[in-house]
């Protein structure tokens, strides 16, 4: 299988290709991805150097927090949105308590423009039609909570059929998938599998 790779803004490092990479895909409101993910690939990243390891910001819901200005406050400064901070809190932290060290890319999103004029498009289409108002608005409601959520969706977490986050993809220079997982595993877990791929 190859990877769907659509990225957008480099927010922090360098993320050239290898011939072995390893990529994390989170959100930034994903408590699971600041506490357990983020600082396991800080750690691969130090003790595997001769990888290309780096992370990539996305979005799949919650579009307000998991934003390219949310990452950049959690990089600059540690700030944590809504389920992280509570995350965090309860652990006694204001912010993040460590420093993300890896390269940090944003998945690519589709421009705010181009969603209004496919709403704006579809619109239109079923005005024309002479539908009753009753299934006009279930129409409408359809492209609200369905249709205009994907199209606002990262295209990297989209293109490639992603559960959620944290999801990772272990590939190689020209895009193979050679290993894929969603959710956390043990970084004990994650280091066999990358030695396995670069033996």
């Amino acid at each position: 299988m190859k990877l769907d790779l659509q990225l957008g803004d480099t927010l922090q490092g360098d993320c050239a290709l290898k011939e072995l990479n390893l990529m994390l895909v989170f959100q930034v409101n994903c408590p699971g991805c600041l506490s357990k993910a983020l600082p396991d690939l800080n750690s691969i990243v130090t003790e595997y150097p001769q990888i290309n390891a780096f992370a990539v910001s996305t979005a799949f819901e919650e579009f307000g927090l998991n934003n390219i200005h949310n990452t950049r406050l959690l990089l600059e400064q540690g700030a944590l949105t809504q389920a992280s901070q509570r995350y965090f809190e309860r652990l006694g932290y204001k912010k993040l308590p460590y420093k993300i060290s890896t390269p940090v890319v944003m998945d690519y999103f589709v421009q705010s423009e181009k969603l209004s004029e496919l709403n704006n498009v579809v619109l239109a289409q079923i005005e024309g039609e002479l539908l009753p108002p009753k299934i006009r608005r279930k129409f409408c409601d359809v492209i609200d909570q369905r249709l205009l959520p994907l199209a606002r969706t990262g295209r990297t977490f989209l293109n490639n059929d992603l559960q959620g986050t944290p999801s990772w993809f272990i590939f190689d220079n020209q895009f193979e998938v050679l290993d894929s997982w969603f959710g956390h595993k043990d970084v004990q877990w994650v280091r066999g599998v990358i030695e396995r791929w670069m033996g």
